[in-house]
């Protein structure tokens, strides 16, 4: 496939077509020796940034007010989840 190459203020930009647009502002981009050739890559997360993300999209737990414990003071891990 062919694109254009084309000036943007004093850096160089490639048109990438629809198909292949990136759903991101910013990525990433190395020199692949193997290749010999530029690898553009959407930026990978780190792993604390997509565990909260995926977090953000599950649908919310409410917290109940009183949590079953034990009688060493711990969280009664078998009692709290037969709750509704």
């Amino acid at each position: 496939m062919e694109t254009t190459v084309f000036r943007n203020g004093g850096s160089q930009a490639v048109r990438i077509p629809a198909k292949y647009r990136f759903d991101t502002d910013v990525v990433d981009i190395e020199w692949n020796e193997s290749l010999n050739a530029l690898v553009i890559k959407e930026r990978s997360l780190g792993k604390w940034t997509s565990f909260f993300e995926s977090l953000a999209k599950r649908p919310s737990t409410p917290i109940p007010a009183v949590l079953p414990m034990t009688p060493e003071g711990r969280l009664d891990v078998a009692a709290f989840m037969d709750m509704e």
